[in-house]
Parts: C-alpha cells; sequence; structure tokens
C-alpha cells in the first residue's frame, strides 16, 4: 500500500493534487479506525447517510478530545484543517498534516490569524471543504455544552458563501480523558447537521445560528 501510494504521489505531479491524495488517503485510515474501534459505519455507508450534504462545505464542530480531528470523518469527506502551529510541528502527525496542505495558525497572533484566514479562503475557493474547531481549544468541563465561538469560520462562509455543516461529537471527550494515558474504546455518538447556507448572510447572523442549533444538537445527543 505504501509502494503504491508513493507511486501516486509521485505521478500526481502538482502540489494541489498532492494534497488531495494525501487527503483522501487520510479519510480512508480515519473511516477503518472509526469502524474497527468506535462503532462507526463503514465509508461507504458515510457517505450514504450524508449524501444530502452539499459538495463542499465549512465543518464547524465542538471539540472535546484530542482524537476529535480523527473523529470528525464521520461527515465522510476529506477535509482542510485549520490548526494550532504547534501541532503541525509534531513526529509524523505534523509531518502528515503538512503534506495533507493543512493550515497552521499561532493563536494570540493577529497576523497569523489573517494569514491562516486567507489561506483558507483559498482553499474555499479552489472547491475544498474546511473543518474549524470554532471553540479554538478543547473544552473539558463537562457542565460547559459549548466554548465561546470564534468568528473565522463564519466570516469566511458570509464571504464566501460556502455553506456550513455542524456536527457535534457526544462522548468523545470520555475516550480520551484530559491527564490519562489510556483509551476508552466505545461507539461514537454524534450528530450532525443540514447544510445552512450562507450566501447573502452575514457573519453575525451564522454565528448566532450555528450556536443555537449546536446547543439542541448536544441536548438531543444528551437525552
Amino acid at each position: 500500500m505504501q509502494v503504491a501510494l508513493g507511486i501516486r504521489w509521485v505521478l500526481a505531479g502538482n502540489l494541489d493534487a498532492r494534497q488531495k491524495l494525501a487527503q483522501y488517503q487520510r479519510l480512508l485510515w480515519s473511516a477503518r479506525i472509526l469502524n474497527w474501534f468506535f462503532s462507526v459505519p463503514r465509508l461507504n455507508d458515510l457517505r450514504s447517510s450524508t449524501s444530502e450534504l452539499p459538495g463542499q462545505f465549512i465543518l464547524v464542530s465542538n471539540h472535546r478530545s484530542n482524537l476529535d480531528p480523527l473523529f470528525v470523518f464521520v461527515a465522510g469527506r476529506p477535509l482542510f484543517f485549520l490548526s494550532k502551529k504547534s501541532v503541525l510541528k509534531t513526529p509524523i502527525i505534523g509531518w502528515w498534516m503538512r503534506l495533507c496542505g493543512d493550515v497552521p495558525v499561532e493563536r494570540g497572533e493577529k497576523a497569523s490569524r489573517e494569514k491562516s484566514l486567507a489561506a483558507m479562503r483559498e482553499r474555499l475557493q479552489r472547491g475544498d471543504s474546511l473543518l474549524i474547531f470554532p471553540e479554538g481549544t478543547r473544552q473539558t468541563d463537562p457542565q460547559v455544552e459549548l466554548g465561546a465561538f470564534k468568528d473565522g469560520a463564519f466570516n469566511l462562509a458570509s464571504q464566501t458563501g460556502v455553506p456550513i455543516v455542524l456536527l457535534v461529537l457526544h462522548n468523545s471527550g470520555k475516550v480520551w480523558e484530559k491527564g490519562s494515558l489510556f483509551l476508552k474504546l466505545q461507539p461514537l455518538r454524534y450528530q450532525i447537521s443540514s447544510p445552512i447556507f450562507s450566501s447573502g448572510r452575514s457573519a453575525e447572523s451564522l454565528k448566532a445560528e450555528s450556536i443555537e442549533k449546536m446547543k439542541e444538537m448536544v441536548q438531543s445527543l444528551r437525552a
């Protein structure tokens, strides 16, 4: 498999094609892990269950676990990530993320945020789908439904007209709890929304609707 991937990588030629190849391979591997260990349907079934989603979207997800970048592939689509710059410097995972073309951001630095958003806008203009955790960091307090949302995902949606799809991961924080060295394998519970169309809408209205809907999804999964 690795040899075949290497050959396809060389033949892919330009950077965009290579990134798309790496993205698709990441989706395949992630889907297998989700199926084997977290009782998530196989990739073909995931695609069937999300067939009503548009061809391109911005996936907005809550963030409870370091494994969430794996769990978001329940959407059944290749995704570009907006990730902390330090994560892209880690061995193996960081190397693979750079291979996929994921976009780094340095939290707290305005220039870095603006550069990152410009890169994400470029990805959207060429037809790619994106993942953004609007809370910006993991929420570890079980009493907090959602952390405060940053504006980046909603600004991008408003500026480009790309629809938003919401994802709520219910028990991901229990799979790998903060400070623990061990995983607690269990079926993953999640909910994916219908698309929120963004053409002609303000970032503020998109943000408000997303927060309201995600809170409803959280409550539904807790019931």
